[in-house]
């Protein structure tokens, strides 16, 4: 798992690490989610190379969802791609914690189509808190570096959010 840190697998961990800080530095949104589908598409390699089938297909799900997002929120796309995510899980869960890129793709695919602001934050949160922990599990080093990465900037961002909610109110 962690053995070989100059592996092939690994290396595309490190990879999908560097592309994932450049992906979360975006400020428009349309650059972000074809950012993301780059970084997507680099994780899913990675989980290939890793022997994480659960997290290759979770890839493939959310490539989908950060293209369809791109033009649409419409609630039919989303429940399409939770019924594709629940089918796929019934051939790629292989253990209990092969569930967990399905939950975070699920969470990510609701958050991204029906919330937004803070919530949205919340969200997303969640998912990479799932991500993470499938890492962790599948023994990825720069999959693990970028989640706690995320996690931190995640958390930075709600507490911006949730001060400039504060202050508003206080002004008003």
């Amino acid at each position: 798992m962690y053995s070989d840190i100059f592996s092939l697998p690994q290396l595309f961990g490190y990879a999908t690490f560097l592309l994932g800080m450049v992906t979360f530095s975006r400020k428009h949104d349309g650059h972000f989610k074809r950012w993301l589908t780059a970084q997507n598409f680099l994780y899913a390699v990675h989980f290939y190379l890793m022997g994480n089938p659960a997290a290759v297909a979770s890839m493939g799900l959310s490539m989908a969802r950060n293209l369809l997002s791109m033009r649409t929120r419409a609630l039919w796309v989303a429940g399409v791609l939770l019924a594709a995510n629940l089918l796929l899980s019934l051939f790629v869960v292989k253990s209990a914690w092969n569930v967990l890129p399905l939950l975070a793709v699920a969470v990510a695919t609701v958050s991204m189509f029906r919330l937004e602001g803070l919530q949205l934050r919340y969200g997303m949160l969640v998912a990479t808190l799932l991500w993470l922990a499938n890492n962790i599990l599948t023994g990825s080093i720069g999959g693990t570096a970028m989640e706690v990465v995320i996690t931190i900037v995640s958390c930075v961002t709600i507490f911006r959010l949730r001060r400039d909610r504060q202050l508003a109110a206080q002004e008003a």
